[in-house]
Parts: C-alpha cells; structure tokens; sequence
C-alpha cells in the first residue's frame, strides 16, 4: 500500500503544480528535455516578433510584461532572448541591466546570443536600430548554420553546471505567463500546453513502470496505479483542451479545430496530402489512455491535420531491460503515420530507444505495408488495443504492457548494445499478405538514407535504392499498382498484390 500512497501524492504534487517548466524539466529525460527547451525559445522567439511589428508608442505597454520584477534585479522585460529592464518605452540591452550577461568573444558593436538558447559562442551585430531588432532571429540564423542541436545545447549546459541558469529563465518566461497581462495570448497557452504534457508524460510513466515491476503483486494496488496514471492523462488533456481556447487560435482568435476525429478513421480523404507551410505539431488524448492522436498545423489552415496516432512502450518488461543510462527509459514508440489521411503518405514509423540519453542514438524505422486500403485505426477490446494497418490487416497489443500479442506484427527485444555502431534496429517481423518495404537509419530520418531500402513478402526479399522510392521524405508511389511494377521491374518478379 504504500507504493499505492507514493504514486497518489505524486499525482497530488502533479496537479498542485503551477505552470513550472523548471520543475517538468528537472524530473524529464533527454526527449521531453529537448522537446520543453525548443517550446522556450518559441516562446521567446515570438516576444521578439510581436516587437518587430508594433510602433514604437505601444512599446511600452508590450514591456510592462510584469506586475511584479523578477528576482532582485527588478527585470521586467526581455531582450533578443535576454531578461533585461524597460528604461521608458523600451527594453534596455542586458549589457547595461543583466548582472548576468557576459559578451565572451563577441566584439564592441556585437552581442552574445542567449547561451542558453543557443549555446555559447555565438554573436550578433548591434550596430544600428535594424540589427538590434533582429538580433533574436539573427542568432537563430547563426545557431542553424553552426549544425548544433537542442540536445547538444543541453548537454554542454549540463557539463558545465550551468542548469541553473537554463531554468532561471524558464521561471521568467513562466512569471511573464502568470502575472502580466501575456497570460491570454497564444503564446503563453502553448507553452503551458507544451510543459503539461512533458508532466503528464513523466508521471503516467512512472506510475505504470511501478505496477510493472515485480515489487507489486496486488491486483487492487495495480489497479489503482493504473487509475492513477489514466487520471493524469484525463487531467492532463481536460487542462489542455482548456488552454487550447487560448493557445490553438488563428490571429483573429478563431479556434484552430481537428478536420475529424480519429475514433473511427474513413477510408483515405485524399490520394495525397494537401500542400502546406508548416506552423508545428501537436498530439491529443486518443482512443484511451496512453494513445495520442497526432496533428500538423499548416499556417495558411485554421484546421489541425490529421497526422495519425502512436503510443509508447516502456521497460522494464521482457521486451525493454535496464537502460544504458540509468536515469532514462528503455521505450519502443509506434507511429501508424497517415498524413492529412492520404493515401502516398501512410506507413508505420517505430522508433527504438535504448536509454542512452542521446536522440542521436535512437534507432528509426520507416515501414510502408501495401496494399494502402485504409487509414490505420485502433480501437480498445476489453484489456487490448485493436490496431488496423492500411492493408486491412490486424495486430493486437497488450493494453497495459503495450507489447504486441498478435495479429501480422511480431517484435523482438529493444537493442541494449552499448556499442551505438553495433546496435540492431526494431526487431519487427511483418507476416501479412501484403509487401514491406523498410529502411532504418540512426538518429535521422530513415527515409534520407543513402543507402537501400529491404522489400519483403512470404519469405522473398529484395533491396532498391531508397531514393528510387523516396522524393526525400515523400514516397513517389501513391498506386500500389504502379509500385508493385516497379518494385518487379527492380527485383525480377517476385512479388504480388
């Protein structure tokens, strides 16, 4: 019982939680950190834009982003990314007013990007007004060419004991949130949304890692756990869709709404996905607890687009053992892929993570089933999910465990070789009627290979060049007619539909 009592303060903790970012962030690994960072400095990134677009006689009510100063400083506003204090009607430089700032190598007439934003080393002009009002988005530039990543953001931050720093500006961002009159926008809506489900996320692992370790034998106190871990995502998803009156609305403040509702997925919509700008992804609650639906926002569409859905498989269990690092997850995440419900784009994307803390060491697998008949759908059956892939075809998993028990999918263990140039893709096995074809890739997008993608159907395999069946990451064939032509003209008549 008294695993019971832990698992009930940590979801009473949860929800007494305000919005805090550094606390989410703390308790998170390496994904979710990298996931939390990224939602900062969007967050920030937009401060900066609304600047760019406002005269200057609202300036100073845009900086008066406080009712009260943060820390001791008396900081109330932000500057390309750094806390900084309005003089007048505008944000003053940091050099001047942040006993934190540190120009490093950066030159007189130059500025250090936020480190924690965007690593250390980097400068940007501030020579005239233009450079000044830019500097934010010049530094992003700066940051995209030196092939730097999030992860790589983080971790020279954690070597060099300056956490700290990070999540002292988490808590000014959340302060901007919480106190000023920021609270309504968008922008603090979608921060908030974003450290919500890196909480919820966090908290129903931990609860269901505890029923499934051996430690509980109870069914009542399993039982209970579960609950517990079903109840963050209810709250979790309620307190999202609250704040998504504020944080998924157009300009206008229109509400951004799903094109339709994944419970029971149509046939394909589309032969191909709609053209599209990119604005960012999101997931929402699905069929059942641990089940995400996914979306795409395009910035030209009041609509979210229907991405399809995916779950999580978490260790310890037979297929998942002792991470590398013992502060991460060994987890096994399945994608079932059906962009805007098209037809071209749907296929299984299952990515498997040995717990080395690195998102460059995960192990992706691209797997396009044909014949395409359908949109994947899943649907609960008593304790089990119900997956229907594109070919009509069925798996079955475990709903608490979310290991597969059946159906044209079978799995093996998540590679745990501390060798990352040694460790095998997902052992995933498809025995249906229909034709695999795979490609896997560490770290990156499996469908950028060089190299060749495996076909497979009843025993006969062949490879073809990936980008002979891949326009970077669309697939050229959207007729399983004219593939299957192809793929016999590559490999000598070896398949059917």
């Amino acid at each position: 019982m008294k695993i019971k009592v832990l698992a009930l303060l940590m979801v009473m903790s949860l929800n007494s939680w305000a919005l805090s970012g550094k606390k989410v962030f703390k308790e998170s690994n390496m994904r979710q950190k990298v996931m939390l960072l990224k939602e900062y400095k969007a967050f920030f990134a937009q401060i900066n834009e609304r600047l760019s677009g406002w005269e200057e006689k609202r300036r100073a009510t845009f900086f008066k982003l406080m009712n009260e100063a943060w820390a001791d400083e008396a900081l109330d506003c932000i500057y390309a990314g750094w806390p900084s204090k309005r003089v007048g009607a505008y944000c003053s430089s940091p050099t001047k007013h942040n006993p934190n700032y540190q120009n490093g190598s950066c030159a007189a007439n130059e500025m250090q990007c936020q480190p924690m934003l965007f690593g250390e080393g980097l400068c940007t002009s501030t020579l005239t007004s233009t450079d000044r009002s830019r500097a934010f988005s010049n530094c992003d530039k700066k940051f995209q060419e030196s092939g730097k990543s999030i992860e790589d953001v983080i971790r020279d931050i954690k070597a060099k004991g300056k956490e700290p720093q990070l999540l002292e500006l988490f808590d000014f961002a959340d302060k901007i949130c919480a106190q000023s009159v920021q609270a309504g926008t968008g922008m603090c809506g979608r921060l908030q949304a974003a450290v919500l489900r890196a909480r919820a996320g966090y908290a129903k692992i931990a609860a269901e890692v505890i029923v499934n370790s051996e430690v509980v034998n109870d069914a009542t106190v399993q039982n209970d756990l579960l609950n517990v871990a079903g109840n963050i995502d209810v709250i979790s998803n309620a307190t999202e869709n609250a704040g998504r009156s504020v944080a998924d609305c157009n300009p206008d403040g229109s509400k951004i709404v799903p094109t339709s509702s994944s419970e029971d997925l149509p046939p394909f919509e589309r032969i191909e996905p709609r053209p599209f700008e990119f604005e960012f992804s999101t997931s929402q609650g699905g069929v059942d607890v641990g089940i995400q639906n996914t979306y795409l926002k395009d910035k030209n569409d009041p609509n979210l687009r229907p991405t399809g859905f995916e779950f999580r498989m978490s260790g310890p269990n037979e297929m998942a053992g002792s991470p590398i690092d013992p502060t991460e997850r060994v987890e096994r995440n399945w994608h079932f892929v059906s962009s805007d419900n098209s037809k071209r784009e749907t296929y299984l994307w299952v990515t498997d993570d040995a717990g080395s803390g690195y998102l460059s060491q995960l192990m992706e697998s691209v797997i396009l089933i044909v014949p395409r008949k359908t949109p994947p759908k899943t649907e609960v059956v008593g304790d089990e999910w119900h997956v229907t892939l594109a070919t009509g075809e069925k798996v079955i998993y475990d709903k608490k465990t979310k290991l597969i028990k059946s159906g044209v999918l079978s799995e093996g263990k998540v590679d745990l070789n501390p060798n990352r140039f040694e460790r095998k893709f997902a052992p995933i096995t498809y025995s249906g009627k229909g034709i695999s074809i795979r490609v896997d890739k560490r770290g990156e997008d499996p469908r950028l290979i060089p190299g060749n993608a495996v076909i497979t159907q009843n025993g006969k395999s062949c490879k073809v060049p990936a980008r002979e069946l891949w326009n970077d990451t669309d697939i050229k064939y959207a007729d399983d007619a004219e593939l299957l032509k192809f793929l016999n003209l590559k490999c000598g008549n070896k398949f059917s539909l």
